[in-house]
């Protein structure tokens, strides 16, 4: 909602923008980003499934996969692609080239009869997380059929072993089997976020929550921020993916209706100065003098002293992440998001900081700047329309041309329910393959009485034990037996 001194949202020239990224090639600067192909794909997906989803319009239209700028072609067609990115060990890659074929992938213990991934560090948890959230953005239903495809017992063991002692997460597991990737904040959120959308807890194969919790408790600083990790610089960034992080691992509580807000409070040690830290985050953008050669320089959050007054407000004002850095349009997300999602969106000052991403990042041909005056990038022409849709939320209202947003997942709030729906329908899955197994269990412990399967398996036991001891592989051995003339196990064992 824009009052009539602010400049709409030139929503057809952001439209125009996200378009020609989704048809054509993208220009040779992203060349050197293709490990991260399928990132770069959700950028531009979910800012056409913002600007085209039924709360995007003033009046909802009655069949919004006709409205949307993704085409039912193209959802199938996208759908395809992200599950061809999925690795045979669970997990996904970034990109079509880090997908190697399946013989290449997996190797076979005989011995142990344990699968294991030749490729390990092919599959990566960002990519994992992308994945999904795009699988539910592109659904062409109400979202329930959404992770058909994707292995969920797979991807939620090889989650479980990207979480270090300390609680952290990496992003791969290398070659040699150790957890590769940094210890900070973002690969906390993407865990938790992967761990609700699949129902890790509900599938028995949850990693240490509380572990994660400490982690993410030691990163606050003195200014109440939060670090990558434990005694590093507080950054906003990495508040937005601590808190989201604990909100996710709150919405997957079942006892959150007597418990609201347990991850939360017990992840974040002192809530009030957290806000007070984002809310310093924002300061006056102040206008470089075109005669300077270090006009960078110049806009600095903190003015000459001569010049400040408390009889006039702002009328623009950008975001940093970091004491002393300057005005970033991403930033305008990473703090408005970490603040929505604390409830306290509101202490900070809108008008201006829309002032600051219209004027001053907005591009010509669309999308927008990492600061003013820079060419658009798919990451920063995202985010800032993120930006644009939760401040306009925070005051009741929405960004005229933009959908509704889900801050914890940063998607639109239409995508964020089909991801609800595909949860749901994974969970209500497995609650009917339980009750299917019941029953499958009883024929089975029929048969296997029937069989003796107890005793039969005691002595393969003995026998593999022999082998082994011989060594020999029991798996050789055992296809040396003639089906139709198996022979006497209990000789065999002697």
């Amino acid at each position: 909602m824009t009052t009539p001194d602010q400049p709409p949202l030139d929503t057809a020239r952001h439209i125009r923008y996200w378009q020609r990224c989704f048809r054509s090639v993208l220009p040779q600067d992203y060349t050197s980003n293709d490990s991260i192909r399928l990132t770069l794909g959700f950028f531009i997906v979910a800012a056409l499934d913002l600007l085209s989803s039924p709360s995007s319009y003033s009046d909802p239209p009655k069949d919004p996969l006709k409205a949307s700028l993704i085409s039912p072609t193209d959802r199938t067609r996208l759908r395809a692609y992200v599950l061809s990115l999925q690795h045979t060990q669970g997990g996904f890659c970034g990109s079509p080239n880090h997908v190697f074929p399946a013989q290449y992938t997996t190797d076979y213990d005989a011995i142990n009869r344990v699968e294991s991934a030749r490729d390990p560090a092919n599959a990566n948890i960002a990519a994992t997380f992308f994945a999904l959230i795009l699988l539910a953005v592109v659904a062409d239903d109400d979202g329930s059929r959404a992770f058909e495809g994707v292995n969920r017992e797979k991807t939620l063991r090889w989650l479980k072993t990207l979480q270090r002692d300390d609680g952290s997460f990496g992003e791969i597991i290398d070659e040699n089997g150790f957890v590769g990737g940094g210890r900070d904040m973002r690969y906390c959120y993407l865990a938790a976020t992967i761990r609700w959308a699949l129902g890790a807890p509900e599938a028995g194969q949850d990693f240490d929550v509380d572990a994660m919790v400490a982690h993410i408790r030691r990163g606050q600083t003195f200014d109440g921020g939060l670090g990558e990790s434990s005694t590093h610089e507080s950054h906003a960034g990495y508040a937005y993916c601590a808190v989201a992080a604990l909100s996710m691992l709150d919405l997957a509580n079942p006892d959150a209706a007597t418990e609201p807000d347990r991850y939360l409070r017990a992840g974040i040690p002192d809530i009030p100065s957290l806000v007070h830290f984002l809310a310093c985050r924002q300061f006056d953008y102040i206008e470089p003098d075109s005669d300077d050669e270090a006009e960078e320089s110049r806009n600095h959050p903190l003015p000459d002293l001569s010049t400040l007054t408390l009889s006039e407000e702002p009328q623009i004002a950008g975001f940093n992440g970091r004491l002393n850095k300057l005005a970033d349009t991403c930033y305008a997300w990473w703090v408005s998001g970490t603040l929505s999602m604390l409830g306290a969106g509101q202490v900070i000052d809108r008008v201006p900081a829309r002032n600051f991403i219209i004027e001053k990042t907005q591009h010509l041909i669309g999308g927008f700047a990492k600061s003013p005056g820079g060419p658009p990038d798919v990451y920063h022409a995202y985010l800032g329309l993120a930006a644009l849709a939760t401040m306009a939320g925070e005051e009741g209202g929405k960004e005229e041309g933009l959908g509704k947003f889900d801050p914890r997942l940063c998607i639109g709030a239409e995508a964020a329910s089909r991801i609800a729906k595909a949860r749901e329908a994974l969970l209500s899955s497995q609650e009917e393959e339980e009750d299917s197994d019941d029953e499958w269990r009883q024929e089975t412990g029929r048969i296997k009485k029937e069989l003796d399967w107890d005793r039969v398996q005691e002595t393969i036991t003995r026998l593999e034990t022999k082998w082994k001891a011989e060594g020999k592989v029991p798996m050789h051995e055992m296809d040396k037996w003639n089906p139709f003339h198996p022979p006497n196990l209990d000789d065999e064992a002697a």
